[in-house]
């Protein structure tokens, strides 16, 4: 026998259903708290137009290729506009990981003074607590992997997809940009996409954008390219950054123009 219906029509809860155009009012209200930090490399921020509270970022490429640099060089840039990040960085030690950052010019994040792997609970407590202190709705996590302990998993594809989902409902929930970088399966550097990405494809199915970045010795010491695989919010796909190392980070790369003929080189 079904069971019998509540009556709902009096329901006035937080999640109660209303018209398109009144959700949309109350959205556009809310949008003055809305929280938007720009990358700082103007190329990147043309092609998607900064980050978002609410957007799973993707970071993936090879290895020492890159993606802890950038992901520094992002943080570098966020804390010249006063966006402080909550860093969890499981891949290396907290000294090893706060050295590599220019001498003298380390800039303010918060971090966790112990770690913990594997332990959703834990780091979802973490960065509630970072918001509550410090307001700081930008979240770097290095890397993917420690998040999840592939020993222990059946089936590690959608487990893995499960904490992917969890990490977003987090960022859309609590107004954060949660950056995740992720390594890929072996293979030429220069095939990279998207599809490279280890051990689970619901990675970039759940993400809001995926970089892929690659370092390019071919075309000059430290040189590297990002190339953003897609971007929801913007639509842009596979679109290329060229970036150099400069003073320790990563910034855009600008092609020298070509010299300007005179007339009398065409004579």
């Amino acid at each position: 026998m079904a069971k019998p219906m509540k009556n709902l029509s009096g329901y006035d809860g937080p999640d109660r259903m209303v018209t398109s155009r009144e959700l949309y009012v109350r959205l556009q209200e809310n949008d003055q708290d809305a929280f938007k930090v720009m990358s700082g490399i103007p190329g990147l921020d043309a092609a998607i137009d900064g980050f978002q509270g609410g957007e799973l970022v993707t970071i993936s490429g090879p290895t020492k290729n890159g993606k802890t640099l950038f992901a520094q060089s992002l943080t570098v840039n966020f804390a010249k506009g006063l966006n402080f990040p909550q860093w969890f960085t499981f891949e290396v030690p907290a000294r090893q990981f706060l050295s590599q950052f220019r001498p003298g010019q380390l800039p303010l994040m918060y971090m966790p003074t112990k770690l913990k792997a594997h332990a959703m609970d834990w780091l979802e407590e973490r960065i509630h607590e970072g918001f509550q202190k410090f307001h700081s709705r930008i979240v770097f996590l290095d890397h993917l992997h420690y998040l999840v302990d592939l020993a222990r998993m059946r089936n590690p594809s959608l487990e893995i997809g499960q904490v992917i989902r969890r990490l977003k409902t987090l960022a859309v929930d609590g107004g954060f940009i949660i950056f995740l970088l992720c390594h890929t399966t072996k293979g030429k550097p220069e095939n990279l996409s998207y599809e490279a990405i280890r051990d689970s494809s619901f990675v970039s199915q759940e993400s809001d954008t995926v970089f892929m970045i690659r370092r390019t010795p071919d075309q000059g010491e430290n040189t590297a390219e990002l190339r953003v695989e897609f971007h929801r919010r913007t639509g842009v796909m596979e679109r290329i950054i060229p970036l150099v190392k400069t003073n320790g980070y990563l910034g855009e790369r600008v092609k020298e123009a070509p010299p300007q003929r005179t007339r009398k080189d065409l004579e």
